[in-house]
């Protein structure tokens, strides 16, 4: 089953059209520590990451992801960074769940 925007265990952190409508914001709060934790636990740090050929900009999900998971965000911004100078903004427009997301084998595996 490939993976898809409803895919059971992917969530994006998009908010839904009623709540876009409701209060104009285009994406949900950032992430707390805990919830970073949780989320970068989920990754299996392929080695050939689908996610890694998925993303436009080529950034190294998984290395990001486990600087995440190690508690070193400042490491993970600093990778992101290095090879997208415009993360931060590409980060709000991405369509992950169309991209790296859609390619995860998490769901397939």
């Amino acid at each position: 089953m490939p993976n898809s925007p409803m895919t059971a265990g992917i969530v994006s952190h998009r908010l839904d059209p009623e709540a876009v409508a409701a209060n104009f914001a285009d994406i949900a709060p950032i992430f707390d520590p805990h919830e970073a934790l949780v989320a970068a636990d989920r990754c299996y740090f392929c080695y050939d990451a689908p996610c890694m050929t998925a993303c436009p900009t080529s950034i190294d999900i998984p290395l990001f992801i486990r600087q995440i998971a190690t508690g070193t965000p400042e490491a993970a911004a600093r990778t992101i960074f290095a090879q997208n100078i415009m993360g931060g903004m590409c980060a709000r427009v991405c369509p992950t769940e169309t991209l790296c997301e859609e390619v995860c084998v998490r769901e397939v595996a």
